[in-house]
């Protein structure tokens, strides 16, 4: 756990690369800014720093719409959907997102830490979005393993695979974030995707020099993925057509 002393966010400062694995093989890496946000301390983090705002427009904000069903009460969307799981997470909730840069943001994967009372990790939850609309969570109920196993219930690219299975990896620890998505059909590696970060406290200079540093412009991730997309289709992918649906289901990794 890497929240004391009151604190209630941090920002993290990492790299995002994806290696495609099938024709037509491409790979590609990337520096981010995120943050860590313990959302059961929303009004702590509204104060912590004067160029950071919670639910209005500042140089870096976040919003509850964002995440969960988009409405005001994404705590209580988080508990609820871990209650169909028969997991009670009554401690910290943290999310590891992308920040609205000058109110502009895409997540294209968000995930909640979720604690209970005595800082025990209990569950995760890998919430997955595409650039048409569409919204689908995996839920993990921690048991120690190293990686969980998904099928694949949502269509994220239109460049690949419809059916397949996740390989989900995310880690706390030594003041480092660790995400890892591999992405397989009939035992063959389709993807493999990762975002290895550090964590720091949030002050003017870590923030400034991270937006800098990390090329953080608003609506980077979004146009990021849309390059990429067109690098695909230059290079002959096949485009399968998406067809969108908000309704935010859950499924389960294990």
């Amino acid at each position: 756990m890497t929240f004391n002393n009151g604190t209630s966010l941090k920002i993290v400062k990492g790299v995002i690369s994806h290696q495609r694995q099938i024709p037509p093989k491409h790979s590609f890496s990337y520096k981010c800014l995120s943050i860590l946000l313990d959302i059961t301390q929303l009004k702590a983090a509204d104060t912590q720093h004067s160029l950071f705002s919670i639910n209005k427009f500042n140089l870096i904000s976040w919003y509850n719409k964002d995440h969960g069903v988009g409405n005001d009460h994404l705590i209580d969307w988080v508990k609820q959907t871990l209650k169909k799981y028969n997991c009670k997470a009554d401690g910290k909730i943290i999310l590891h997102c992308f920040p609205r840069i000058l109110g502009r943001s895409f997540n294209p994967l968000s995930i909640y830490f979720c604690y209970n009372k005595s800082k025990k990790l209990l569950a995760k939850i890998f919430e997955v979005r595409n650039t048409f609309g569409g919204i689908h969570s995996y839920v993990i109920l921690e048991n120690d393993k190293k990686y969980y196993k998904a099928r694949k219930e949502f269509l994220v690219s239109p460049f690949l695979p419809s059916q397949g299975n996740y390989n989900l990896h995310a880690t706390l620890l030594n003041n480092s974030v660790k995400i890892i998505v591999g992405f397989t059909k009939n035992k063959n590696i389709i993807l493999n995707a990762k975002q290895i970060g550090k964590i720091y406290d949030l002050t003017t200079s870590s923030l400034l020099y991270g937006i800098v540093r990390n090329y953080a412009l608003p609506g980077k991730p979004f146009m990021g993925i849309l390059l990429e997309a067109l690098k695909l289709w230059f290079k002959g992918a096949k485009f399968n057509y998406i067809t969108a649906s908000k309704e935010h289901k859950t499924t389960s990794a294990k």
